[in-house]
This record gives C-alpha cells, structure tokens and sequence, in this order.
C-alpha cells in the first residue's frame, strides 16, 4: 500500500504540475533531444513496441493469461489480475478525459491512432498492469532468482513502451511518467486487497 500511495502522490502532484503549465518547457525540451534519436533502425523497434502497448494488444494479452490462469486451478488470481487491468484501463480513460490535454505536435508522428487526450498516457498505465503484474502473478511459485528476471524484464519492457511514446511522437514525457505512476500505483493497490482479502 506504501508504493501504491507513493505512486499515487507523485502522480497527482505531476497532474498539478501538468495542468499549471509548469512541465511545458521542460515536455518541449526532453520532446526534441528523442527526436534527435531517431534512426533508420530504431524507428522499427519504437512503433513495435508502441504497437505491443496498444490496447487492441495489451488488453486480449492479459485476458489471455487470465484464462490461462485460471485453467491451472488459479482462479482467484485469474479473476483479480483481471478487473486490475480492466478497471485500470476504464480509470486511465476517465483521467483522460478530466485533465483535456492535446497531444504534442512538435515532432512529426511517426504512428497513427493517437486518437483523443494526452494525459496520462494509456500504454504507460496499461503496460505496468499487463506486464509487471502479470509477471508478478505468473511467476509467484517460481525460484526467488527466475522471479526477480522476469519482473525486470516485465520493467524493463514497461518503460520501452512508455518511451516509445514520445518517440513516435503522440505523447509529452510527462503522459508516459503519469501513466507509469497511475499504472504502478493502480497494480500495487490490487496486491495489497489481495493480500488482505
């Protein structure tokens, strides 16, 4: 419950910070250096996994897994990791539309389909939520040293997608920071009910 308030706190005081102007200079400056990244190779790589962080992906992948789960005699589990992604993915809807926040349009997009507001990011908040927590559950009887590799890798794919965002060019740094902390903090709240239930 600590990293969930922690995660929540920081996301709200970004939200402020968002909805005052006061991210702006620095959104405009940390848009451009990406943009200088750009390459004929990574370009491949940032609209893969901008695509792997879509909805239309991420969404079926955790139902997916859900069934798996419980098909192994994990329901309880299979039915929780569930409405944690599904819930999170309605909630990070409903956070769009209360903070109104135009998407960026300094570099040219490199992906279709940004369709409506920016913040917080939805492939930030989803891929916290289908990755690490699906990861966490999944790999629960596992040995403690596979355990921690696959949640850094779910972290580490976790943060590719929320980068990949301000690559292709849809999403300001501070929508894919805001999805990651409403994401974390929306999976560590499921893990403290269930573990209290």
């Amino acid at each position: 419950m600590l990293l969930a308030a922690v995660c929540f706190a920081l996301f709200a005081a970004l939200a402020v910070a968002v909805q005052a102007g006061w991210t702006q200079a620095l959104d405009v400056g940390c848009t451009l250096a990406v943009g200088r990244l750009r390459t004929t190779w990574l370009t491949p790589i940032m609209q893969t996994a901008s695509l792997v962080g879509s909805g239309a992906v991420e969404v079926p992948l955790a139902l997916l897994l859900a069934f798996r789960l419980s098909g192994i005699r994990r329901r309880p589990e299979a039915v929780g990791y569930a409405s944690a992604v599904v819930s999170g993915w309605a909630f990070y809807g409903v956070a769009k539309f209360a903070f109104h926040r135009a998407r960026p349009r300094i570099l040219p997009r490199l992906m279709g389909g940004a369709g409506w507001f920016s913040f917080p990011s939805g492939h930030a908040t989803l891929a916290p939520l289908v990755f690490g927590l699906g990861a966490l559950i999944w790999s629960a009887r596992w040995p403690l040293r596979t355990r921690v590799l696959v949640l850094l890798l779910a972290a580490l794919a976790s943060l590719l997608i929320a980068f990949s965002r301000v690559y292709v060019g849809v999403h300001w740094p501070s929508d894919v920071v805001a999805g990651l902390l409403l994401g974390t903090g929306w999976g560590a709240m499921w893990v403290w009910w269930w573990e209290r239930v």
